[in-house]
């Protein structure tokens, strides 16, 4: 069960309107009360500025000693009494004592029943007793006070004229009232209300004034609240600028400052729940340690803030697993509950809150003392918060889930009624347009699903279960991926228990997970830089729904519609960064202002998905509106300009997934094979010339084989070295470029791998696309598109090899019989395979030779590499040792065709993004190449490690350098599954580029996969340098491409 949800932002604050009196003139000669009076204001005003209690003491002893010199007919008595009730309010709020208010409210309430109604300032003293009524419903939660306040306030708003210069003040004040009456009551005309009213001041107020901070922190807080209500990214993106602005604005000594940093920190750390930028993780927990480092004990406002950070950090635990952060959480989550009293509106909210923490501890550590106190808790919150305050239904939800947990360990039936009758409570106060109605339904569904499948089952659990599934995979205002699930649970109940429905389903087994397939491109979302995407939980998520989807289709029969499906969920990131780079020229020619804009858009959002300085990502304010213009502003209209150009004749499918028969291009080289590797089954699907989909049972493969192979493989290659980063420290270990071996390679290891790829993958697949492809005197070519643990291991070198070393000897093995290339996804097929060079004229070539790199072992053979190229090719470029910057190499790509690097490459195991060429003067990363798109590119030899290893959480995302490669605009790409011998390199090289020698000077189409082939082919048959059963060297040598 995903983790239950955390306690909203803190509340944003009503402002007092400042104590009033005469502007500053000499005290001398005046009347005692007037004296005292004057004196009180100045210690406010430097309270105001400080934040020093001790001056705060000294205004409260100034007005109440002027309260008692002046007389009861003193026409200024009304206005020291509401200041000296402004400063008891506000001590009440920095200590905590309800004394204070208590006479704050009723010095307030005197002071109005002094002053006539027609007294010009008679809004101003209706405002401070609203604030101070306001004040005693944040701590008593009196329903009563906030009622009076909004009514109070609402008054004061009508005596003042338009452009008065108290005007803002009281709209920001009815503002925050309103969001506090909506919180509790569900109202949603209260919330637009007061935006309306919020954004009127914060439009109207100039940047310098000091009401301005508060005024954009509050105005941020209710399009969170807004944004929690309805789901629209908008308005959270309006929340972490208006938030951020205000901490922007503020000294750090100033009074309010832990408060702005609190609800920015709130907001980011909602952004990053929604979206899974783990820099904005980072950005929420240092404002919330700062606002708490900032705020005494004694302060009301205390218990919220220590809330906010152990909600942040607990979310840093979710990200990272890191026990550390748990324990933290629950820590200050204790100290949130001590400090709350019994009675205040939060103590509900903080013992949810303190709930959730030991509930993903008893997740974490299987302690059930956790989960008891736990379900105490949440059991507490729910009995304390009445039915129409908006928080309910998630407190409900976490009570649910809490008692799930407890069901699944102990087993108890009792728990898991309990647990249904709290979801459909949930699901029945949550509004239809709520952004977590399809988590509460999904919710709800699960449980019915999970009594079905126990021996407690009802004869409708499994009708209940799809009719609220059907529900919240199909709820507009909900996150996207609460909808995948749903969907991916509704199909799961239609395959296990149709035949249990009381009623036909209304949607089918394949819409269903059509459904699903739709709802993947808006998971990942492209607001979030690339690295954002890649570490996000969704990405690993999807991809186990889009394998299932498809062999859905495959039992069904449809391929076709199993291979799109394949398609859709293969390299998302990638996917996005190559639609943003697509050609507007139709849409140019008929919509020239639309095509400009998307255009502008996409370019910002490529710069910005790899970090890229070039384009400034600066919030700014403007004052007919409030944009964010960042990364996640431009996704935003990104997507709106995509809706709008399919509403157009001609474009209802512009960018969207390709169909198979846009698809079937990918195949005019030769078959693709594309494999899906799932628990229930193992299949082959073969694109075909033709364009059909031929399917190919693989009986013998199972998902547990496939992991089996894999860390069969991945063990060996540890321990022999060949999966090691390249470091200084290894200079004395051997000559390997990442790694060394220490003794002989044990081939019988490799043998038995090789064999078992044959046997259960690519015979039973050779020997159907063999009766494909028409006879010749050459090689066919076959494509790979493997999925799951496949992606990792050497299908293009599967076979029986014999036990001696004789190429001679009998072998049945796939070089025998075809040539072999990898595709991380169809679309990478579909290049225009046009020459990028003029006839007759030789490929502009860029060479990259790194023999020495500070920071790495020395690779001497990459000179003799580099010159071996230079001699086979014509034009070209030689960068090397100190000639080799990473600004070098880039300007070299962008004005060569083909690029020749001989160098250390290094797979990030923790950080894919940060995979890198290790070049003179540092690393060209994945990052880094993203960033770039070379048109003219045509062919890169990635003579260097762990070019074409990949990232094993994330199989099907090709995230390495390979691929990186490929997405930046180059046909063809050489690269490595693991590290290199650096006697090899040369070796192959020399045979490679031989015959890519011949191929030019004959004019046709370049094949580097069948130059690769043969350089391999002339490997396998030496002797002492990788010789047929040296495995270990010949076989990480790998195409992608065409």
């Amino acid at each position: 069960m995903s983790a239950p949800d955390n306690v909203g932002p803190h509340p944003p604050a009503s402002a007092d309107s400042s104590p009033t009196g005469h502007s500053e003139p000499d005290v001398n000669g005046l009347p005692l009360y007037e004296e005292l009076w004057i004196l009180g204001g100045r210690a406010y005003k430097r309270y105001e500025t400080r934040g020093d209690l001790e001056v705060l003491e000294v205004a409260i002893r100034s007005f109440r000693l002027a309260m008692e010199a002046a007389e009861d007919d003193n026409p200024d008595k009304a206005d020291i009494i509401t200041n000296l009730g402004v400063c008891l309010r506000a001590r009440a709020n920095c200590v905590g004592e309800p004394q204070d208010l208590e006479e704050s409210i009723s010095l307030k309430q005197l002071a109005n029943a002094l002053t006539p109604d027609d007294n010009p300032t008679k809004y101003s003293l209706l405002s401070n007793l609203a604030v101070s009524l306001f004040s005693r419903f944040e701590q008593e939660g009196r329903a009563e006070d906030l009622e009076e306040a909004i009514k109070l306030e609402t008054c004061a708003v009508g005596l003042v004229p338009d452009g008065h210069v108290d005007k803002l003040v009281l709209l920001n004040n009815l503002g925050g009232s309103l969001v506090r009456r909506f919180e509790h009551s569900g109202s949603t005309n209260d919330l637009e209300k007061a935006i309306e009213l919020q954004t009127g001041a914060v439009e109207l107020t100039p940047e310098d004034h000091p009401n301005k901070p508060l005024w954009l922190s509050n105005l941020g807080s209710s399009h969170m609240r807004w944004f929690e209500r309805l789901g629209n990214l908008e308005d959270l993106e309006r929340a972490v600028v208006l938030q951020s602005r205000s901490v922007d604005l503020t000294p750090d000594d100033h009074p309010n400052k832990p408060m702005y940093l609190s609800n920015a920190g709130n907001s980011l750390q909602r952004r990053f729940t929604r979206l899974g930028d783990f820099a904005d993780l980072e950005r929420a927990i240092m404002l919330h340690t700062r606002a708490v480092e900032l705020t005494l004990d004694s302060h009301p406002d205390k218990p919220t803030r220590l809330n906010n950070l152990a909600n942040s950090i607990e979310d840093r635990y979710e990200r990272t697993g890191d026990t550390k952060d748990l324990e933290e959480a629950i820590a200050h989550q204790f100290r949130a509950v001590e400090l709350t009293p019994d009675g205040h509106p939060q103590k509900p909210a903080q013992l949810n809150n303190l709930g959730t923490r030991l509930s993903t501890r008893f997740r974490q550590s299987g302690n059930l003392d956790d989960s008891d106190r736990a379900i105490i808790h949440f059991t507490h919150a729910v009995a304390l918060t009445p039915e129409e305050h908006h928080e309910k239904p998630s407190w409900l939800y976490n009570l649910s889930s809490s008692l799930l947990d407890r069901f699944e360990r102990v087993g108890n039936v009792l728990d898991l009624e309990e647990a249904i009758k709290c979801s459909t409570q949930s699901v029945e106060l949550t509004p239809e347009d709520h952004a977590q109605r399809a988590r509460n339904l999904r919710s709800l569904g699960f449980l019915y699903f999970t009594r079905l499948c126990s021996p407690h089952a009802h004869a409708d659990d499994a009708s209940r279960a799809m009719e609220a599934l059907l529900e919240a995979m199909q709820n507009p205002t909900s996150h996207p991926f609460e909808r995948l699930r749903a969907s991916e649970l509704y199909a799961r109940l239609l395959t296990e228990f149709s035949h249990l429905l009381t009623t036909p389903p209304r949607l089918s087994l394949l819409k269903a997970w059509k459904h699903a397939i739709d709802l993947v491109p808006q998971c990942i979302w492209l607001g979030n830089d690339v690295r954002g995407r890649y570490t996000s939980k969704e990405l690993s998520d999807v991809r186990i729904v889009v394998n299932s989807a498809a062999t859905a289709a495959i039992t069904a029969g449809e391929y076709g519609l199993a291979l799109e499906w394949l398609e859709t969920g293969r390299a998302v990131v990638w996917s996005q960064v190559i639609q943003l780079r697509t050609p507007l020229d139709n849409l140019h020619r008929l919509h020239p202002q639309l095509a400009d804009r998307l255009r502008h858009v996409s370019h910002a959002l490529h710069l910005a998905a790899s970090g890229s300085p070039s384009v400034s990502m600066e919030a700014r304010l403007p004052s007919s509106s409030i944009q964010a213009l960042s990364s996640h502003g431009y996704a935003l209209e990104y997507e709106k300009l995509i809706s709008r150009i399919c509403e157009l004749e001609g474009f209802e499918d512009f960018l969207r997934p390709k169909t198979l028969s846009q698809l079937a291009g990918a195949c005019a080289s030769g078959p693709v094979v594309v494999i899906n590797v799932h628990e229930s089954r193992c299949v082959a699907l073969v694109l075909c010339r033709v364009g059909d989909v031929i399917h190919i049972p693989l009986p013998e493969l199972s998902l547990d084989r496939a992991m089996g192979i894999q860390k069969y493989l991945w063990d060996l290659l540890r321990a022999k070295r060949f999966l090691n980063r390249c470091r200084s420290d290894l200079q004395d270990e051997g000559d390997e470029r990442g790694g060394r071996v220490t003794e002989m390679d044990p081939p019988d290891m490799m043998r038995k791998i090789l064999a078992d790829l044959w046997n259960w993958v690519v015979k039973p697949i050779m020997d159907i696309v063999s009766t494909l492809v028409p006879p010749s005197t050459t090689l066919p070519h076959v494509t790979w598109c493997p999925t799951g643990p496949l992606v990792f291991l050497p299908l293009h070198a599967a076979g029986i090899y014999p036990s001696d070393d004789r190429i001679s000897a009998p072998s049945q093995t796939i070089m025998d019989i075809a040539v072999s290339s990898y595709a991380p996804t169809l679309e990478a097929l579909l290049k225009p395979r046009t020459k990028v060079t003029p006839a007759g004229q030789d490929p502009r070539v860029l060479i990259v030779s790194q023999p020495d790199t500070p920071g790495g072992s020395p690779i001497p053979g990459t000179t003799t590499e580099a010159a071996i190229v230079m001699s086979l090719v014509g034009e070209s470029k030689t960068l090397d040792d100190a000639g080799g910057t990473v600004q070098a190499v880039l300007e070299g790509m962008a004005t060569h065709e083909w690029v020749h690097l001989a160098c250390h490459g290094i797979q990030n195991r923790m950080d894919p993004m940060s995979s890198a060429f290790l070049l003179y003067d540092g690393r060209l990363t994945l990052a880094d190449l993203m960033s770039h798109h070379l048109p003219n590119a045509d062919l890169a030899v990635l003579s260097a490690c762990q070019t074409a290893t990949g990232d094993e959480k994330l199989p099907e995302e090709a995230v390495h350098l390979a691929a990186g490669m490929l997405n930046i605009g180059y046909k063809s790409v050489v690269g490595t599954m693991w590290s290199i011998s650096d006697y090899v390199a040369p070796d192959v090289m020399r045979v490679f580029y031989t015959v890519m020698a011949d191929q030019v000077k004959a004019g046709g189409d370049l094949q580097p996969a069948y130059a690769l082939h043969e350089a391999i082919k002339v490997l396998r048959r030496s002797s002492g340098r990788g010789g047929m059963n040296d495995f270990l060297r010949w076989v990480p040598f790998v195409h992608f491409g065409l």
